[in-house]
C-alpha cells in the first residue's frame, strides 16, 4: 500500500523541523476546479481516487479543515476501507471564534474520533464549555485575529499528531503553504473541463505576486487511478 511509509516519513520531519508532516491533498479538474461557483463537487474525481483518500485518513495521525469546510459540508472526516475498517484521524478544525455548530458531525460523534479546534483567545468562553461538555478538545493559539498555524502544528507535534491530511478549503490551503507548513502534496486531477471565473480553485487567498515566486515540488512522482491521475510531490519553499 502505497501510504504505508507515511508514518516513517512523518517521524522522519518531525525530527528534521519540529513539525508535523502535513500532507495537502486536493482533487480538482483538469482546468484546475474543485467546485462550481455554487458549491457542487461530487464527484470531481473518481471511485478510485477517492478510495485512495480512505488510506491516506488512516495511515494520518490527524486530519484538518478549516471552519468554512465544516459550514458547508458538515463532513464526518471518518475512515471507510474498502474492506471495512480503519483508524480514524483526530479531527482538527480552525475556527477563530469558535463558529463550528453545536449539531455538525464533528462536534455529535467524538465518540467515533476525537475532535481539536483552534481558535483565538477572543473567541466565546461559553462556546468552548459547550464544546467541552460535548467532548471536543479547545485550543486558544494566542491575541490575532486568525488561528495561529505555527503554534497549531507545533502543539499537534507535541502531542503526538506527526502527520496531518489537510482536506481544507483554499483559504486554509493558501495560509498553510503560506506559512510553509505544508510539507507534502497529494493532487488528484480528473480529466473534465469546468470552466467558470468564480469556479473554486484548491488555493485561494492572494496568492504569489509572480510566477516566480511559485512553490515548486520536488521528488515528483505521477500514478494513474483509472482515467485520473495522481501528482505527489514536496514542496521547495524560497
Amino acid at each position: 500500500m502505497r501510504h504505508e511509509q507515511t508514518k516513517q516519513e512523518a517521524l522522519e520531519y518531525y525530527k528534521k523541523t519540529g513539525f508535523p508532516l502535513v500532507t495537502l491533498k486536493t482533487a480538482m479538474t483538469l482546468d484546475g476546479k474543485i467546485a462550481t461557483a455554487d458549491g457542487d463537487s461530487k464527484w470531481v474525481t473518481n471511485e478510485l481516487s477517492r478510495k485512495d483518500v480512505h488510506y491516506m485518513r488512516h495511515w494520518n495521525d490527524g486530519i484538518m479543515v478549516g471552519i468554512g469546510t465544516v459550514l458547508k459540508d458538515r463532513p464526518r472526516l471518518t475512515t471507510r476501507l474498502p474492506e471495512g475498517g480503519g483508524k480514524n484521524p483526530t479531527r482538527i478544525v480552525a475556527d477563530s471564534h469558535l463558529r463550528i455548530p453545536l449539531d455538525t458531525p464533528l462536534v455529535t460523534t467524538t465518540e467515533e474520533a476525537p475532535t481539536w479546534v483552534f481558535c483565538t483567545d477572543a473567541a466565546d468562553e461559553e462556546k468552548e464549555k459547550q464544546l467541552v461538555d460535548r467532548g471536543v478538545k479547545v485550543i486558544r493559539t494566542g491575541s490575532g485575529p486568525q488561528v495561529d498555524l505555527v503554534k497549531a502544528m507545533k502543539y499537534l507535534a507535541e502531542n503526538g499528531i506527526l502527520s496531518v491530511l489537510l482536506e481544507g478549503g483554499g483559504g486554509l490551503n493558501w495560509s498553510m503553504v503560506e506559512a510553509k507548513l505544508v510539507g507534502k502534496v497529494v493532487s488528484f486531477i480528473a480529466p473534465k473541463l469546468l470552466g467558470g471565473k468564480e469556479s473554486i480553485t484548491p488555493i485561494s487567498g492572494k496568492g504569489f505576486e509572480r510566477m516566480a515566486l511559485a512553490v515548486e515540488l520536488e521528488n515528483v512522482t505521477v500514478e494513474r487511478f483509472g482515467e485520473d491521475i495522481c501528482i505527489t510531490g514536496y514542496p521547495l519553499y524560497k
